[in-house]
């Protein structure tokens, strides 16, 4: 039997008027690498039969950087909420690939883990969004997942 985090169906329970009240609307699950986001997002796209845009998917890891193909991002994007439909994206600094793409997402959410064991390289990068961006108080909801 799967085994349903509580916090999962807090997530659920919070997005409900969202995601079934305003078609169109962007959903985002922003965290540190490692932290559960995609494993968040798979189950609420499941939930709310939903589009799930994976990032990391979109991804050419760099000698020291990272480059998202943010043009097919948002392509995906467009044709989801255009339909219109909820989607929901999910990357590690999220809030600065939707500022490239000149995107607002209606609902964002931070994760968290204390469990959380993420790479070096990316530490320093996330360390400097996270000064930029302060994705966790900007967040509409955060959120701790324990396993």
């Amino acid at each position: 039997m799967v085994k349903v985090l509580p916090v999962y169906l807090q997530v659920v329970d919070t997005l409900w008027p969202h995601m079934r009240g305003l078609p169109g609307v962007i959903i985002t699950i922003d965290g540190r690498d490692g932290v559960g986001k995609t494993t968040l997002g798979r189950y609420l796209a499941w939930y709310f039969n939903v589009s799930l845009i994976e990032t990391d998917l979109y991804l050419i890891p760099a000698l020291d950087h990272y480059i998202y193909l943010d043009d097919q991002i948002n392509r995906i994007i467009e044709r989801r909420v255009s339909a219109p439909l909820p989607v929901i994206v999910e990357g590690v600094a999220i809030l600065e690939i939707m500022k490239r793409i000149n995107r607002t997402p209606h609902f964002r959410i931070y994760a968290t883990n204390p469990e959380q064991s993420g790479s070096k390289l990316m530490d320093q990068r996330l360390t400097a969004y996270e000064a930029a961006y302060h994705p966790a108080t900007s967040a509409d909801m955060v959120i701790k997942i324990e396993l």
